[in-house]
């Protein structure tokens, strides 16, 4: 068993987070769950096998939690907190679709989606994935290449939901 931690925002949406230590998130309401409820309606079987998926987010919480949920759904995850060693393995080692956070330490999530678009074509689907919902990013997302925009946070079964329909 995993234990992992579901927050709640204003909208009453759920999200799934490894669970850290008591001192590193004083005020997230903790909840042990199973992993395998996280996963339950999609089973491994229904992914071929070898789709990767590239992570992006330097929230190390964050790319945990895609990590196990993407990977108990049948997808091999790489999982990076920069832009830039992110682009490289893509390079090396095509992806069949990227999530990426807007804000990243080294390059801006947009650039990334958009040097990631450059090299990967127009099929591979990259999907954004922030809390920056403002006017300015949404309407620069079509520029940059991207497919999809879920705002964070982002329900999981909502996620591996649209990967299914893009990647299988």
């Amino acid at each position: 068993m995993h234990r992992i931690v579901t927050t709640q925002d204003d909208t009453s949406s759920r999200q799934l987070f490894p669970f850290p230590p008591p001192d590193r998130a004083p005020n997230i309401r903790r909840v042990e769950v199973l992993l395998e409820t996280a996963t339950q309606n999609h089973p491994q079987t229904d992914v071929p096998v070898g789709r990767s998926i590239l992570i992006v987010d330097d929230s190390h919480l964050v790319t945990a939690a895609l990590r196990v949920m993407l990977a108990n759904a049948g997808y091999h995850v790489a999982t990076f907190d920069g832009g830039l060693p992110a682009l490289k393995h893509a390079a090396q080692h095509r992806p069949d679709a990227a999530v990426i956070d807007i804000h990243l330490p080294d390059i801006n999530g947009l650039v990334l989606t958009q040097r990631l678009r450059d090299l990967l074509g127009p099929d591979v689907p990259l999907i954004i994935l922030s809390g920056d919902t403002s006017m300015q990013t949404l309407n620069s997302l079509p520029h940059v290449g991207a497919t999809y925009f879920f705002p964070k946070p982002v329900q999981g079964a909502q996620l591996i939901e649209r990967l299914r329909e893009w990647v299988g």
